[in-house]
């Protein structure tokens, strides 16, 4: 494989900051070996730096923002530069240079990174990037539009209720009213579009209800609620692929609670990130459940237009042994590396192979056509068109 030089884009604005920048230190070692690494931390304002310190784990224990080794940075979305600007100019003497990239491997963990938003600017930029694109990326992140596309193609998923924001501060009671009308209790309370566990919260009574919808609606402007299964078993799958597709092993994460919470996803062992939480794999589910799964997952991840490594999290009633999808996490919710490694695929394979995948989309999106259309515009006079 060829050495390439990577961005790394991770931090943001993002209640899972935090996350984000564990998430960035595990895949920087993977990469640092064999290719030239290019952290790019963009802090809880918005600000983006760069710095050789930035890619190590123990700068950010005491991390000082006026620290001069820190350069701020931007992506331009020109397509003729294709670089990093930095530093940014300060007065008539400074001077900006290009930092040339090659791939970037996008990390902001929840909006303003995983929800399709960096995506874009790396389309704009024409820069190749690792994981799925703009619009898989958000059908992935917003819990409500994921739901409508998978059911669309006859996969299963619980059903649900979902309202905005301004219509919980408006119309307090008729949303209340309409999710009695359409479940019994326990409910669970979600923000559509953040992940991490944050905002999450099971409701076993209108004023239980009321208060977690309030704490949720604090996180996201779209919320969502579904009937909480009572009696479950959680099971991941991980999809690895672009043009061809491939399904690892099944895990079942062990939860504290009675749903997988941040504390479970995070602080089992802080320095490992999601790789800490405890789990068994493979999965102690029977041959044709896990071949269920399988089928499932990569389904979904047709369904969805993914490509590169997603986690897809399934439940299991216990009841009536129904599989539902819960949700599918892109890069960066999950590289999940832990779930390929029993496969023979090592850490440092799958962040290549992701690589390689990343300019394979991009070579193919090179082929379409942008610029050849009808000229339109080529015999009318702009001036009479405007009288």
């Amino acid at each position: 494989m060829s050495r390439y030089r990577i961005g790394i884009i991770f931090g943001s604005r993002s209640t899972e900051h935090e996350v984000s920048i564990v998430t960035a230190m595990q895949v920087i070692s993977f990469l640092r070996e064999r290719h030239d690494v290019i952290p790019i931390y963009i802090t809880k304002e918005g600000k983006w730096l760069t710095a050789a310190k930035l890619g190590t784990a123990s700068t950010f224990q005491n991390l000082n923002l006026q620290d001069r080794e820190l350069q701020s940075l931007v992506i331009t979305p020109d397509a003729k530069i294709k670089a990093l600007i930095a530093p940014l100019a300060k007065g008539i003497f400074s001077r900006s240079k290009k930092i040339e990239l090659d791939v970037v491997f996008p990390l902001v963990h929840g909006l303003h990174g995983e929800d399709g938003t960096l995506q874009g600017l790396l389309e704009l930029a024409d820069i190749p990037y690792v994981g799925c694109d703009v619009i898989s990326s958000a059908i992935c992140r917003d819990k409500i539009l994921a739901k409508y596309a998978l059911r669309g193609a006859g996969l299963p998923v619980l059903d649900f209720y979902w309202f905005t924001r301004v219509e919980w501060e408006t119309h307090e009671i008729d949303v209340i009213n309409s999710i009695e009308e359409k479940f019994n209790y326990p409910v669970i309370v979600k923000p559509a579009r953040l992940g991490s566990s944050i905002g999450i919260a099971i409701s076993k009574n209108a004023d239980e209800l009321k208060f977690n919808i309030s704490v949720a609606s604090n996180f996201d402007t779209r919320l969502i609620v579904e009937p909480c299964v009572q009696e479950k078993t959680e099971i991941n799958c991980s999809v690895l692929g672009y043009k061809n597709i491939r399904a690892s092993v099944c895990e079942q994460p062990i939860a504290s609670g009675e749903f997988l919470s941040f504390e479970d996803k995070y602080l089992q062992n802080k320095s490992r990130g999601f790789e800490g939480a405890k789990r068994i794999i493979p999965a102690p589910i029977s041959d044709e459940t896990t071949a269920k799964i399988k089928e499932i997952s990569l389904s979904s991840f047709k369904a969805v237009g993914a490509r590169g490594v997603v986690r897809i999290d399934f439940l299991i009633d216990q009841r009536t042994n129904q599989i539902y999808i819960n949700e599918i996490n892109t890069i960066p919710g999950s590289i999940a590396y832990y779930l390929w490694e029993p496969a023979g695929v090592s850490k440092y394979e799958l962040v290549d192979t992701l690589l390689e995948y990343a300019f394979d989309a991009f070579n193919e999106k090179s082929r379409t056509k942008f610029g050849a259309g009808p000229l339109l515009l080529q015999d009318v006079d702009l001036l009479s068109l405007k009288k």
